[in-house]
Order: C-alpha cells, then sequence, then structure tokens
C-alpha cells in the first residue's frame, strides 16, 4: 500500500495537473479585490468568447430564476453580484479541466451527472432550510467528487484495484479505497483543491463530505454537500461504484433538522421532477470543454 504522505506529496507535484486558467485566476483575483470596478471585471471576462457565452448561458437558465433576459457580462453582473460570477467561471474552468472520458472502469457520463445532481440538489437543499450559502454549496456540490477524478487518471491501476474490489465485496466505497490507498478520494480531492488555493471553506467541503462530523470552518457547507451527496445517490437511476455503500450522517441530518425519516422523503419526492428540470439547464457545466 502506499503511504498517504506520498500520495498527498504526488497530488501536489504533479506537473501535469490542470491549472486553473488564467483568466479564472484573474476573476478570482478581482472579485476578492473590494476596489473592483463592474465595469473592469466585465471587460476581462469579455476577452474570452466562449467564457462569456458560458456565463450568460447559466445565467439565463432557471436555475437562477430571473425573469429578464441577461445579455451582457455588465448585466449579469449585475443581476448576479460579484460572488455568484466567481462561483460560474470556478465551476466551469475546473469542470473543463478535470473532464475525462469513460473507459472500462469509469463512468465518465455517470460521474458528472452525479457531480452536477449533487450541485442542483444542494443549492436546492440550502434554499429550502434557509442556509444563505447556495452559490457555494452548487459550486462545492459539483466539486465534491473531483479526488476521483484525480485517482482516475494519475493513480490507475489502484483505482482499478478500488473498483474491482466495490463489484466484487460488500465494503463500502471509503473502505475499499483506504484498503488499496491508506487515503480516500475526498482526501485527495482537499489536497488538489489547496493545490488551486480554493478558498478555505471549499476546500474543507470537498474534504470532509463523507466525514462531515470533522469539518469546523463551515459545518452548514459541509453538511449541506453531504446530504446532497447522498441524495444524489439514492436518485440515481444506476448504481455509483465510486459512491457505495455511503448513507447519510446522523450528525449532519441532525444539525440540518433532517433527522424525521418522512421529511427526508418528502424532500426526495418533491425535488426528482424539480431537479430534472434544473439539469437539462445545468448540463452545460458537462459540456463546458
Amino acid at each position: 500500500m502506499m503511504s498517504p504522505d506520498y500520495i498527498k506529496e504526488k497530488v501536489q507535484t504533479i506537473i501535469q495537473l490542470p491549472a486553473l486558467p488564467t483568466i479564472a485566476m484573474e476573476v478570482v483575483e478581482l472579485v476578492d479585490n473590494p476596489k473592483t470596478s463592474a465595469s473592469r471585471l466585465g471587460k476581462l471576462i469579455s476577452t474570452d468568447q466562449a467564457l462569456t457565452a458560458k456565463v450568460l448561458k447559466i445565467a439565463n437558465s432557471p436555475f437562477y430564476g430571473f425573469p429578464r433576459r441577461i445579455s451582457t457580462i455588465d448585466f449579469a453582473i449585475i443581476v448576479l453580484g460579484y460572488d455568484a460570477l466567481k462561483e460560474i467561471v470556478i465551476s466551469i474552468s475546473l469542470v473543463s479541466s478535470l473532464q475525462k472520458k469513460s473507459d472500462a472502469v469509469f463512468d465518465a457520463k455517470g460521474f458528472w451527472d452525479h457531480s452536477i445532481t449533487s450541485g442542483v440538489i444542494a443549492r436546492r437543499l440550502a434554499r429550502d432550510l434557509g442556509y444563505r450559502v447556495s452559490g457555494e454549496v452548487f459550486v462545492g456540490g459539483l466539486l465534491h467528487d473531483m479526488g476521483i477524478s484525480v485517482l482516475h487518471r494519475y493513480f490507475r491501476n489502484e483505482y482499478k484495484r478500488i473498483v474491482e474490489i466495490l463489484q466484487e465485496t460488500d465494503l463500502n466505497a471509503i473502505e475499499a479505497e483506504e484498503s488499496v490507498l491508506g487515503v480516500t478520494h475526498a482526501e485527495v480531492g482537499g489536497w488538489l483543491a489547496e493545490r488551486w488555493n480554493l478558498p478555505d471553506h471549499l476546500v474543507e467541503a470537498i474534504r470532509f463530505h463523507h466525514s462531515p462530523s470533522r469539518a469546523d470552518k463551515n459545518k452548514d457547507l459541509v453538511a449541506l454537500i453531504h446530504c446532497a451527496d447522498v441524495f444524489a445517490i439514492r436518485m440515481s437511476a444506476q448504481a455509483v461504484d465510486f459512491d457505495k455503500g455511503l448513507d447519510f450522517d446522523s450528525q449532519s441530518l441532525d444539525h440540518l433538522q433532517l433527522t424525521d425519516p418522512q421529511v427526508l422523503d418528502q424532500y426526495m419526492q418533491s425535488y426528482r421532477d424539480l431537479i430534472k428540470a434544473d439539469l437539462e439547464q445545468v448540463t452545460q457545466f458537462e459540456n463546458a470543454r
């Protein structure tokens, strides 16, 4: 078995690991600067026609629910706000960087369907429960399993063995990963998020989405992403190998006041049709190359 320290070092030093595109890094820097004007931010994004088109397509989807059509980046900044725009740009950039093709042990479409579904459910759940982190939970839900992409690409033999264990035994996904690697995809994803200099609360959400009780920076965010992940698993039409055997964390349900099984079932039923409508509009993330 590889040591966790060796895996962490490899993840953080692989030269070929995708980096955030320059324009995305510049957008993040501008948004985080309180002196940045909407005009300056709009001019920067407008220099990339492909990014501009994707941002406007997403901003106009029912996912954001604005009654007027958003036809320019400047208007998108005014309506969406800096933070939402930053989340959209980061999401487009990271999904584009991590997207891989299917092979014998990795179902790319199933992976991204699950990621997008988790993001959409997280945002819906945050809104329904009254948490003011809807943009952050969408990004966290979208990226929570990005460690799986790293394992598939850079630890191919180990990833193949993990899939074999999941198919041949009763071990759940976390147990299978630890038996082969000594770490989980959640930890690997957290290391990659650190390498990308993502905000600490998103690093924590990715790292602890299967162990939310370990979170200390933003328990609300991590609990929401964890529950959305499990909702997405249960709503999937087909088995998801990389999340096999995973269930709700009781402390997260208690934290979000979702301990009543009937309440959970009501959310599940109400989300099915709503999620389908949202997914039809948000699948551009899956196609953002």
